[in-house]
């Protein structure tokens, strides 16, 4: 294995086959394969004929059985005639999700493998380059385009895809995105309108209607007089077209530092209240979870991002803390900075579990009670966590401390910043699971503990 920058995780192509990888793949329903396609069906065939005739290799995964997105994907996307032309210069595979290889006598689902991190364990389309041995993404895992549970790709975007040029992931999907844009425009008669972001100003009614209609509600506390760092919040982040698209999913708030609440007949400092303290008092988001009733955090303050100077966040950071799973405050800040890590760790593009979080919360509780951070009994409480996950599914675990009188966000980021710097934690951290949990506690001695554990087979 290699890492392409510090951020892309890939696959070697010499490491796979000189390991004698042994992958089961069969097409359990041949019949909807297109016969203008030379599709093959074993990954390590693919692989070598790929090496040795210097082509790219497309891989397209699909879920065995009944499958409504797959037949309509071959029925359009693949049938598509200027598709089919391309995809002559690629050697193709055709491999279903459950595909399995042999690592150091076991075997692991393929695309649990960290190489394919950005398929989510999903059907879609992956794309490897054995064409461009002088690159230095050689081998490497170059585009993933996994389907959602309600979308596959159309013959045009799939057209697109088959036809990027060479490059490192993050800038064939850049181009991917630049052809796309530019083809919907040219196939629509006027531009689509540019969404806009709705801000209330009144906090009892944004509360009446995001609890009504099930959403997030977004409070973003700015000075009246909207300081530097407020107006540079607004400029190069709010106003951010991806942002700008995610926070349609929001009921928006916009509200003063000086705004008051109504709190048993008493009028009360929004920021000055016990929920938003982690807003330090300062201008910035704050989210509040009106869309999850049946969770614990239902009603309660989930992410508070204030705007202290020292930590930026830029649209990237910004549109992260829009993406977060459902979780307490605690967990879903220290699951945003392992997100905005620079070497863009893998460990939570799996799914958040509900078992592992419990978990990592009741650890960082530990921790923080005794004021020692380590891995605590860690052979009993393996053998719990093992016993309340998928048959089959091992765990694995990291932990960290802060240093003391950070607050929420900075503690976060230093205990991620802690486990760059072990090898063995990274190695965790970094890497694709199945399932994951992350959460951190403060201890009375001004210090955050925190917990991740990980679920894989």
């Amino acid at each position: 294995m290699k890492q392409l920058g510090s951020a892309v995780v890939v696959v070697l192509l010499v490491g796979l086959v000189l390991a004698n990888l042994c992958l089961e793949a069969r097409c359990n329903d041949p019949k909807q394969q297109d016969a203008t396609i030379d599709w093959l069906t074993d990954y390590t065939e693919a692989l070598q004929r790929a090496e040795t005739e210097g082509r790219m290799m497309f891989i397209f995964f699909y879920h065995p059985g009944v499958n409504r997105l797959r037949d309509h994907f071959e029925a359009n996307a693949l049938a598509d005639r200027q598709v089919r032309e391309k995809l002559r210069d690629y050697v193709c595979a055709r491999l279903s999700t459950e595909t399995t290889i042999r690592i150091q006598g076991r075997r692991v689902r393929l695309l649990d493998h960290e190489a394919f991190a950005g398929m989510k364990g999903h059907q879609g389309i992956a794309i490897l380059d054995l064409r461009n041995r002088r690159a230095e993404y050689y081998g490497c895992v170059v585009s993933t385009f996994p389907f959602t549970e309600e979308y596959c790709y159309s013959a045009r975007q799939v057209a697109i895809i088959v036809d990027l040029g060479s490059g490192r992931p993050e800038q064939r999907w850049a181009e991917y995105v630049a052809r796309v844009s530019k083809a919907h425009q040219q196939r629509t008669a006027r531009p689509a309108p540019i969404p806009v972001v709705v801000w209330m100003r009144d906090y009892a009614a944004a509360v009446e209607r995001a609890d009504h209609e099930g959403k997030m509600l977004l409070v973003y506390f700015c000075s009246l007089g909207k300081d530097e760092l407020c107006r540079r919040f607004e400029t190069e982040s709010l106003s951010h077209p991806s942002v700008v698209a995610k926070l349609q999913e929001y009921v928006c708030l916009w509200l003063p530092l000086e705004a008051t609440v109504n709190i048993n007949g008493k009028r009360t400092k929004l920021l000055e209240h016990e929920a938003f303290r982690e807003m330090l008092g300062r201008p910035g988001i704050a989210i509040i979870d009106y869309k999850h009733k049946q969770r614990k955090y239902y009603g309660h303050v989930v992410s508070t991002f204030p705007l202290t100077g020292k930590l930026w966040y830029d649209a990237e950071k910004t549109q992260a803390m829009l993406g977060l799973p459902p979780g307490t405050l605690t967990q879903r800040t220290l699951i945003w900075a392992v997100r905005v890590h620079p070497d863009r760790p893998a460990s939570t593009t799996g799914e958040p579990d509900p078992t592992l979080m419990d978990e990592a919360e009741r650890h960082s509780q530990y921790q923080a009670r005794i004021g020692v951070q380590g891995h605590h009994h860690w052979g009993v409480r393996f053998q719990r966590i093992i016993a309340r996950l998928p048959d089959g599914m091992t765990a694995s675990e990291v932990c960290a401390e802060s240093w003391p009188g950070e607050n929420l966000v900075e503690a976060a980021v230093e205990c991620v910043r802690c486990w760059r710097l072990s090898q063995g934690h990274w190695s965790a951290v970094r890497a694709a699971h199945r399932l994951f949990g992350y959460d951190m506690k403060r201890g009375e001695n001004g210090i955050w503990y925190a917990t991740g554990i990980f679920g894989r087979y």
